[in-house]
């Protein structure tokens, strides 16, 4: 569009003002009119003008197609360099601009379209790579959430009420032994106590106007995705660092086990992150639990990953290990959620430690109802999920600080 003559775009520009001026004085007509008839005058003088004006616009757009790439113009209809060069597209599609001029209305309305591409509005678009169009890719591009999700590691059940009541062993008393012919043995001991998890709600909403949701290709699945993804991140933080005071979840690094060195304090030399997992591993092992999943901040994974010995050779060796699509230590699975905290671990036996509860699984509801929505033409969206964590046996998870347990491990 670059190549259309200056003098004549102006002269087109200018037509196209007379017309708007024509249109609204129609109008105005048409209001003072008792009867809602348009003038005949200005009705005529509109109808010349229009007539006017689209003769010389079929005339520029012939010159203009010997500098367009012809396989490629009818595919690019929509693409302007000009908002005004936009309208005067719009012009020639009114209906009600016919109409108008057929003299069944008495007045007309011009629409342009949002999905409208103007060159001009986009940093790096210029008018010389309209001659050959804009492709334009679908869907709405945007950073991805954490890969894998909490919710994917935890156990999850489904319940129709808002609380969870579990029974748990608090105590126990062990004692089991030989005894000798005709001794009593002596009894051995255990508590129950009755646990409750509360049902608590994690929600987003976001106001967008209809004429957006109607005009932007592919919004309303980017939202159905987008609401989901981040509240799912929101789950994810309370899952795993939640306080247990509502309206937060009881997370893993509130309900677990602190790391504890055991036999292994003050015995390793020069300790990094790769020898606390171990313990930590070892630790649920004296517990009878079995790891089968250690959750860190991909900073911390990838520093492991990158610890050296003395030679300026990596520690990982064969401990460190990619298998099944996970990276896998000494066999068991890492999950990478950016909502750890750096510095942070948890080392669990996630088959047995916890479990998640939905109320109400997690959907994206589109409304009017919401204020002053439907006058304004806006609707809300909602994503909603209702959860219960119930932490059953907070041996069957260790959690602590890297820097505290490798002081911990540190030979003195």
């Amino acid at each position: 569009m670059s190549n259309i003559d200056d003098n004549t775009q102006e002269h087109l520009n200018k037509l196209a003002d007379l017309i708007d001026e024509k249109i609204e004085k129609a109008g105005q007509a048409s209001k003072d009119n008792l009867e809602g008839k348009v003038d005949e005058v200005i009705k005529g003088e509109v109808v010349n003008l229009v007539n006017k004006f689209n003769e010389e616009t079929e005339a520029l757009n012939k010159r203009i197609d010997t500098f367009e790439v012809e396989n490629k113009k009818n595919n690019f209809n929509n693409t302007f360099v000009s908002k005004k060069e936009a309208f005067n597209d719009a012009i020639g599609k009114s209906e009600s601009l016919k109409a108008m001029k057929e003299g069944s209305r008495g007045n007309a309305s011009i629409e342009m379209k949002a999905d409208v591409l103007i060159s001009s509005d986009f940093a790096g678009a210029s008018s010389s790579r309209d001659a050959t169009g804009v492709l334009r890719v679908d869907g709405i591009k945007r950073d991805p959430s954490n890969v894998t999700n909490m919710m994917g590691i935890i156990p999850v059940g489904n319940t129709d009420s808002n609380v969870i009541r579990y029974v748990k062993e608090s105590a126990y008393t062990d004692n089991a032994a030989n005894v000798a012919e005709g001794s009593a043995p002596t009894d051995s001991e255990f508590q129950l106590t009755a646990e409750d998890a509360v049902v608590q709600k994690t929600s987003a909403v976001m106001t967008i106007s209809q004429e957006m949701l109607d005009d932007t290709p592919g919004l309303s699945s980017y939202l159905s995705q987008r609401l989901p993804a981040k509240i799912n991140t929101v789950i994810d933080d309370q899952l795993i660092g939640g306080s247990g005071s509502s309206p937060n979840l009881l997370g893993l690094m509130n309900g677990g086990t602190t790391f504890a060195a055991g036999g292994f304090a003050n015995a390793i030399e020069s300790a990094q992150e790769l020898d606390v997992l171990y313990v930590a591993m070892n630790q649920l092992a004296l517990s009878n639990y079995a790891a089968n999943g250690i959750v860190l901040n991909p900073t911390d994974f990838h520093k492991i990953a990158l610890l050296k010995d003395t030679t300026n050779e990596y520690l990982r060796g064969n401990s460190l290990v990619s298998a099944d699509g996970f990276f896998r230590i000494n066999g068991v699975p890492v999950y990478m959620n950016n909502k750890m905290a750096a510095g942070n671990f948890v080392v669990a036996d996630f088959s047995q430690a916890s479990q998640v509860w939905q109320r109400e699984g997690l959907r994206v509801d589109f409304g009017y109802e919401d204020s002053d929505n439907f006058s304004k033409y806006l609707v809300s969206v909602r994503g909603i999920a209702r959860i219960a964590h119930s932490i059953y046996l907070p041996t069957g998870i260790v959690k602590g600080a890297f820097s505290t347990a490798k002081t911990a491990l540190e030979t003195s």
